[in-house]
């Protein structure tokens, strides 16, 4: 009984964990063909040209638009604005 509990749980959690990837490939992918992430929430949109904070589950996703940078940064939940 004890046995098939903790294989039930650690196959929910692989499943659980999966999503969360696939969730952060289809945003990476989406940025990369300059979209917006579809499975993130906007928190902060900077006054320098539109540049935005993106917050995902366990991940952060900075895109740069300003006159001088065009691009985007992933990272962890503390990445700062540069």
């Amino acid at each position: 009984m004890k046995n098939k509990k903790i294989k039930t749980l650690i196959i929910s959690l692989l499943i659980i964990i999966t999503i969360i990837l696939i969730f952060f490939a289809i945003d990476v992918y989406r940025l990369t063909i300059h979209k917006e992430p579809i499975f993130c929430i906007n928190t902060i949109t900077y006054r320098d040209g539109g540049s935005k904070e993106y917050l995902g589950i366990g991940y952060k996703i900075i895109t740069y638009n300003s006159n001088n940078r065009q691009d985007f940064e992933v990272g962890t939940w503390f990445l700062k604005y540069n």
